[in-house]
């Protein structure tokens, strides 16, 4: 059964030259990991409109929605060795939320 991951990610205003250009690095290399992982983009860096709640930061926020073929290839991405290791290179620039659902 597919699943869907969203991937909330909030930019960080206050981010220098050198948190963006390590997080340029880290979406240039992110992809074909999902990819590797079974996992295809629906929506990626799609900005939102809050139609109901708290808007605050919605011109700071970016989605991505990716379908992977089960919950078990999706946390088999997230645990991955090779993605542990590109995640220091988002630091200082975004902050993540990410949720599988179903």
């Amino acid at each position: 059964m597919t699943v869907i991951a969203v991937f909330e990610v909030r930019l960080l205003p206050d981010a220098d030259a050198d948190a963006r250009a390590r997080y340029a690095e880290y979406k240039a290399r992110v992809a074909p990991m999902i990819e590797a992982a079974g996992g295809r983009y629906l929506l990626r860096a799609a900005l939102g409109e809050t139609l109901d709640g708290d808007a605050t930061g919605d011109a700071d926020r970016r989605w991505h929605v990716i379908e992977f073929p089960s919950v078990d290839a999706a946390r088999a991405f997230w645990s991955n060795d090779d993605y542990a290791e590109i995640v220091p290179l988002r630091e200082g620039a975004v902050d993540v939320r990410a949720v599988v659902l179903g």
